[in-house]
């Protein structure tokens, strides 16, 4: 048997968008400047859903067939550069 996990950070979703705006409307006072919040993700933007459902693929797949007991972050360095 064999156990992986995926742990994303922000994905591009109608959920992460609403609570962008919602976030920017509250502390910004203005929800069309959630785009000043992405900006501060790593690489500008969260992560596409295609990359998660991607790299998902490619762990269920014969091509990682020997990882196991692994949980892959993918959040573009985000939890790598709060550590800093």
């Amino acid at each position: 048997m064999r156990v992986v996990g995926v742990s994303p950070g922000p994905v591009d979703t109608e959920r992460i968008v609403s609570l962008l705006r919602s976030f920017a409307q509250a502390r910004l006072g203005d929800a069309d400047r959630c785009t000043e919040l992405t900006a501060r993700l790593p690489r500008g933007r969260a992560a596409g859903t295609r990359q998660i459902a991607d790299t998902i693929a490619f762990l269920a797949s014969g091509r990682s067939a020997y990882t196991s007991g692994a949980v892959l972050t993918v959040d573009g360095g985000m939890s790598a550069a709060a550590s800093l």
